[in-house]
């Protein structure tokens, strides 16, 4: 069947605009968005708050995926490893919380399968634990984005032996995962200091945001708007602000997976900003 040239001319210019889009619009609904979230206390996931607020609009916008990975602050190995478990147990890993917290389950699927395939196909050997369950890291968070627990979900370690480089290069073998149906989440805090959090409840500041902490979260914000992920990277050498917000790494870490298994011409919002105390940043941001 012959076209006339008007048609020719249409799909020649369907053609030119497909291949002036950026990756990410090309591959439309096929990749899963990746999410870091600042989680804060686990008992966000009970009570109402600005914050959870906004994790419940952007539950309303997720599209249910095949799976979850969740690479959590509260779960550290000394290397790489995936939760198998078929069955994961809700953990209560804290202490000094209402009796009724421990009491909470969050009865989602495992997803051993594709948690196989992860320890069999990325480059770096990861260890597969049979047994994690799921960490306050994790369901506190997916309480409110997928309520029903009907998502398969599964756990990422944060490996102790890996430098935070090496941590970001093996996020991005996990944006094969998202082109699976596998949304990526990482669980942390931008800025999370409990010594300051502990000194501050001493002397009855704990609700004043620190300069130091108000200071490195904007500048992780503009160096995430211009695509400056090597300087995230390399947080350590981001000033004296860094040395506060960032005591320990495992926090951070989970923000560094997310933008490891992310392209930089994908579109990202920002949600649920500002501090839950003055040492916990909540902000939060959606890829794609």
């Amino acid at each position: 069947m012959s076209i006339t040239r008007r048609q020719f001319t249409y799909l020649a210019g369907i053609s030119t605009l497909l291949a002036s889009l950026p990756s990410w619009a090309k591959e439309g609904n096929k990749i899963t968005p990746a999410l870091f979230i600042g989680h804060g206390t686990p008992m966000n996931a009970f009570v109402e708050n600005r914050f959870t607020k906004e994790w419940e609009k952007i539950a309303r916008i997720l599209k249910k995926p095949k799976a979850i990975l969740v690479v959590s602050a509260h779960w550290e190995t000394m290397f790489p490893a995936v939760s198998t478990t078929a069955n994961p147990e809700t953990l209560y890993d804290y202490y000094g919380f209402p009796e009724f917290m421990y009491e909470f389950k969050y009865p989602a699927p495992g997803a051993p399968k594709i948690a196989k395939h992860v320890s069999e196909t990325f480059k770096e050997e990861v260890f597969t634990d049979p047994i994690r369950g799921l960490d306050h890291g994790a369901w506190t968070v997916l309480s409110r984005l997928f309520p029903k627990a009907d998502v398969p979900v599964f756990e990422f370690s944060l490996a102790q032996s890996m430098t935070p480089k090496e941590h970001f290069l093996l996020a991005n073998e996990m944006y094969e995962l998202r082109k699976q149906g596998v949304m990526i989440i990482g669980s942390g805090n931008i800025v999370h200091n409990i010594p300051s959090a502990k000194s501050d409840t001493m002397h009855g500041t704990r609700d004043i945001v620190h300069d130091w902490a108000k200071s490195f979260d904007e500048k992780v914000a503009s160096k995430i708007d211009s695509g400056d992920y090597e300087a995230l990277i390399d947080y350590k050498n981001m000033g004296k602000d860094a040395l506060m917000a960032v005591p320990t790494p495992e926090h951070f870490l989970p923000l560094l997976y997310v933008l490891g298994c992310v392209k930089k011409d994908e579109p990202y919002k920002y949600f649920a900003k500002g501090f839950q105390e003055g040492s916990f940043s909540m902000r939060s941001i959606i890829f794609s």
